[in-house]
């Protein structure tokens, strides 16, 4: 006779209790919880795939957001007005030549800014676009004294020029015109396309700015600036543009304001504004730029003073829908692991209070069937929402996962319990999903007590599963 088995009448063979890690009675429960735990790590793997197609649909929607962006004008950045003339400087041989573009930046600056936001949509995929209209205002003082510029340079003021814009002209819905006011006396100036100058590197470090030779400027002539000893400069910008609008601290001391109808602006760029205010329906944002805030010099040439370097500290406000689908689901798939632990755990706990076994094909479903409400919640977040995907996928899973437990354990009881331990871990994963900043603590905090509820529901359990002593031989006849 094997250890295994014994003989029954008939020939059959029945286990014996206490023989093998998924037997009755003194079961090798150590070894099935190194199972369980091996299996939970293995779900990883599933898991990475699905991390995969995530990314991929992420990119394949900020794919489609830059592609139509690009047809409103994309994100715009507002330059206000500078006084610009070219500079040149003698080679090695003594000899003039063109170095570049000497800028003056006005002594104090304002740009007002009202923006009506709207939403695009391209199959499944919403880009938030804007129409914006800018008022701007710069105080010229007298030219400076004393530039800034290499050994021998010398600057051209006759062809200075007033330059000014946005970042993609294709966005401009009306021509730009100013007029410069000093004193009593106005005159007019009319802008157009200026590619010839170039302001330094006009790529930020955040890439929210294009090089130089695709920023939108506009310029006049600037013989007025140059001939007074200062004046007012007033412009009015009107354009299309996509997802962010910042301003540009165009001036030794500038001041901006925003206002629009987004619902949840997320303000960023090298400043926080002073004041601000949301509601559900528009918001206000005020900021303020002193010169020593800005950081850069009043005046000097393109590269001391250039498009990149203001673009750093711009005044942004970005148009972000407030439920990325893909963002929250990515968010819930940091914590995947854990929620897969936490089913196999309470189906372990179901498995050692109960007189059924579950074999680890069974655990492998249990955690396929994780795996596939994340891609439930993937594909429905991008047509419902995040929320409501939520709780659609969410439902769908505790629901499967419940009458199944109650199904291989064969009691309705240990089902129900199911469906309210796992409505509770399902709910718990949406609540990390919302809490972010407290998400961590949260976390830890329900492993800790589902642990801790592990550890007293199992405390009487043999984990060795030692075989009960061999009944004693009969005696001899």
């Amino acid at each position: 006779m094997s250890d295994a088995a014994s003989e029954v009448p008939g020939g059959a063979r029945r286990p014996v209790p206490g023989v093998g890690w998924i037997g009755g009675t003194g079961a090798n429960w150590g070894g099935k919880a190194i199972m369980v735990f091996i299996l939970a790590l293995l779900m990883a793997v599933p898991l990475l795939f699905v991390i995969a197609l995530v990314n991929d649909r992420a990119h394949r929607a900020h794919q489609v957001v830059d592609d139509v962006s690009s047809l409103q004008g994309g994100q715009q950045a507002v330059l206000g007005p500078q006084l610009v003339a070219p500079y040149a400087a003698p080679d090695d041989k003594g000899v003039m030549r063109a170095a570049g573009w000497y800028v003056v930046s006005p002594e104090h600056g304002r740009a007002v800014a009202q923006v009506e936001t709207s939403t695009l949509h391209r199959g499944i995929f919403d880009v938030p676009v804007y129409r914006a209209v800018v008022d701007l205002k710069a105080d010229f003082g007298p030219l400076p004294t004393t530039l800034d510029l290499p050994p021998g340079a010398v600057v051209d003021w006759s062809k200075a020029q007033v330059v000014l814009g946005f970042s993609d002209l294709r966005g401009a819905q009306a021509d730009v015109s100013a007029i410069f006011t000093e004193g009593d006396h106005a005159t007019a100036l009319a802008f157009a396309p200026s590619p010839g100058v170039r302001l330094g590197n006009g790529s930020s470090d955040d890439g929210s700015m294009p090089a130089t030779g695709a920023f939108g400027l506009v310029g006049a002539p600037g013989a007025a600036l140059v001939a007074t000893r200062g004046g007012t400069l007033t412009s009015h910008l009107e354009f299309t543009g996509a997802q962010r609008l910042s301003i540009l601290p165009f001036a030794k001391s500038t001041t901006a304001a925003v206002a629009g109808n987004w619902p949840a602006p997320s303000f960023d760029g090298g400043f926080l504004p002073s004041v601000r205010n949301v509601s559900e329906q528009s918001f206000t944002a005020q900021w303020t730029v002193p010169f020593m805030a800005r950081g850069l010099a009043a005046h000097g040439t393109a590269d001391n003073i250039s498009l990149g370097q203001l673009g750093n500290k711009a005044l942004g406000v970005s148009f972000i829908p407030a439920n990325n689908p893909y963002d929250n689901v990515n968010r819930a798939l940091k914590y995947a692991v854990m929620f897969v632990g936490l089913v196999f755990l309470s189906f372990f706990v179901f498995e050692a209070l109960s007189g059924q076994r579950l074999h680890p094909a069974q655990y492998l479903m249990i955690g396929l069937a994780q795996m596939v409400f994340y891609l439930l919640l993937l594909s429905l977040a991008e047509y419902v929402g995040f929320d409501w995907g939520f709780l659609a996928a969410g439902g769908a899973t505790v629901l499967l996962i419940g009458i199944y437990a109650g199904a291989v354990f064969k009691s309705r009881a240990y089902g129900a319990r199911a469906l309210v331990v796992f409505t509770l871990v399902y709910a718990l994963s949406y609540l990390l999903m919302r809490l972010e900043d407290f998400a961590l603590l949260a976390g830890s905090l329900a492993s800790f007590i589902g642990l801790a509820a592990a550890m007293y529901l199992t405390r009487n359990i043999d984990w060795y599963g030692k075989r009960p002593p061999a009944p004693a031989a009969p005696p001899a006849v």
